[in-house]
C-alpha cells in the first residue's frame, strides 16, 4: 500500500515515466542538443511564492548563456539587476556596482546546468528522472547535503528541440520558483560586455 502510494505521488499527472530505452534515448538526444549549444539569449518570467509575501512576487528579463559557465540572468521588471557568473566568479550587479556573492554563484550555476541541458543527464548533486507527457520533464531530488539544504525537487521541462521551457524550483520550507523561458536564440553572438562584471 505505502509502495502504491509513493509512486502516484511521484508520477506526475499527464506524464508517464520513460522506460530504459526510452531513457536512453532521450539522454542522447539531450547530450546531442547541449554538445552543438555554444550559447543561448532567452526571455524569462519568474513567480516566486512564498509564505513571507500575501501574493506572488513576479519578474522578468533576459538570461544570456555562452560554453564554458559565462551567464547573464539580467532582470528588468520590477527592478533592474543581474546575477553574473564568468572566469573571475560570480557577482550581484546593480547601478551601484557590483559584488562577489558566493551564494548567487551556486544558484547560478544550477540555472546554467539546468537551461544549457548539462546537468539534465548527469549529476553528482542530484537524482534525475525521465518522464514524456506533451514535452520531456526531468526531475531533479537533490542527494548532497548542499543542495538537500536548499531544495527538496526540482522540475525541469524540455521542448521538442531539447531546451528548458519551464524550471520549477521547490525549496526546503516549502517556498517556489517557476521561471518560464521563451524566445529561444540558438548560438548567438554576444558582445565583450554581456558577461563583464
Amino acid at each position: 500500500m505505502w509502495a502504491l502510494n509513493f509512486s502516484v505521488f511521484s508520477q506526475p499527472s499527464g506524464y508517464k515515466a520513460l522506460d530504459e530505452t526510452q531513457k536512453k534515448q532521450t539522454l542522447s538526444q539531450i547530450s546531442a542538443a547541449t554538445s552543438q549549444l555554444t550559447s543561448l539569449k532567452v526571455n524569462f518570467t519568474q513567480e516566486k511564492k512564498s509564505k513571507a509575501f500575501t501574493n506572488p512576487v513576479v519578474s522578468s528579463g533576459t538570461l544570456s548563456f555562452k560554453k564554458n559557465n559565462f551567464l547573464r540572468w539580467a532582470y528588468t521588471s520590477p527592478t533592474s539587476y543581474s546575477i553574473i557568473l564568468n572566469e573571475n566568479g560570480a557577482f550581484f550587479k546593480n547601478e551601484k556596482g557590483s559584488t562577489k556573492n558566493k551564494m548567487i554563484g551556486e544558484m547560478a550555476k544550477l540555472i546554467l546546468r539546468t537551461v544549457s541541458g548539462e546537468g539534465l543527464t548527469n549529476s553528482t548533486d542530484f537524482t534525475l528522472s525521465y518522464y514524456k507527457g506533451k514535452d520531456i520533464l526531468v526531475i531533479l531530488l537533490p542527494k548532497s547535503k548542499k543542495m538537500q539544504e536548499m531544495y527538496s525537487r526540482i522540475e525541469v521541462y524540455l521542448n521538442a528541440t531539447y531546451l528548458a521551457t519551464c524550471v520549477k524550483m521547490t525549496e526546503k520550507n516549502g517556498d517556489e520558483t517557476v521561471i518560464k523561458f521563451t524566445n529561444h536564440q540558438k548560438n548567438v553572438t554576444f558582445s565583450e560586455n554581456e558577461f563583464k562584471e
